[in-house]
């Protein structure tokens, strides 16, 4: 019996191409929560970015949140889990960018702002995903979970070269994640599960991209017909695309819905 459903966001409760949330699948959440299986995020975006992308003006409760790939877990309003740099490594990192007139957001539990004013290496970035541009301010030494270098592949040593310890994960021409250990989606599900008891058979997950594979390490995972091929080869099963209604084909296959 599934107890408990994840969800990626970007491409698989958004579509990208159409630009709208789809709501057949909100619709099935609503569903399957009144049948008493609870609803996670699980994304790669930081907390306060899914926030100001309007998560949590969907018509649903969400039962927890796992945000910045793992780095960040909470369960109703209690934060769980929050794994922070080095402010050491930070400090280093706010230095090599401002020398080579670059800009990074650092993100912390729930907020996340930037070190620098914009550049185009950030317009191009927000150009695919369109979010929100946040303030500016410089590092105090608080707890930062990672940081967002906005700068394209050729910028890459500069970092490498001064910090090879820390995890470098390149997932657009003008963004690079980094972190002081690689963030995992696959560990926070399952640091939250444990928390809540519930075993890998009782959980699924739906994804789309890379980050998304390590869900099935604790979750029978679900693949969207719109996902990248790489995914589709790793999950346990793939569904229709999202715009085609995937998400609510798949809850009634596992009958998570009727």
């Amino acid at each position: 019996m599934i107890k408990a459903v994840f969800f990626d966001v970007d491409n698989t409760l958004y579509d990208w191409p159409t630009r709208q949330w789809i709501p057949s699948t909100f619709k099935a959440i609503k569903v399957m929560q009144e049948r008493g299986v609870k609803a996670f995020i699980c994304t790669a975006r930081p907390y306060a970015s899914f926030k100001e992308f309007g998560g949590f003006d969907l018509g649903i409760h969400w039962n927890g949140i796992i945000a910045s790939c793992g780095a960040y877990v909470s369960l109703g309003n209690r934060v769980l889990r929050f794994l922070t740099m080095n402010p050491q490594n930070v400090r280093k990192l706010c230095k090599i960018a401002t020398r080579n007139s670059l800009t990074m957001e650092l993100v912390t539990a729930k907020t996340r702002y930037l070190i620098a004013p914009g550049n185009t290496f950030l317009e191009n970035y927000h150009g695919t995903y369109s979010d929100t541009v946040p303030p500016v301010h410089r590092y105090r030494g608080e707890g930062v979970s990672g940081a967002l270098l906005f700068a394209p592949e050729e910028y890459d040593h500069l970092f490498k070269n001064e910090l090879p310890e820390l995890s470098y994960f390149r997932f657009h021409d003008c963004g690079v994640d980094i972190s002081e250990v690689e963030h995992l989606k696959g560990e926070g599900m399952a640091f939250l599960m444990k928390e809540l008891g519930l075993t890998k058979d009782e959980v699924l997950s739906f994804g789309d991209d890379l980050q998304d594979i390590p869900m099935g390490e604790s979750s029978t995972f679900i693949c969207v017909g719109n996902g990248k091929e790489e995914v589709k080869a790793a999950a346990d099963y793939v569904c229709p695309p999202i715009v085609d209604n995937g998400i609510e084909f798949a809850l009634r296959k596992y009958g998570v819905i009727e």
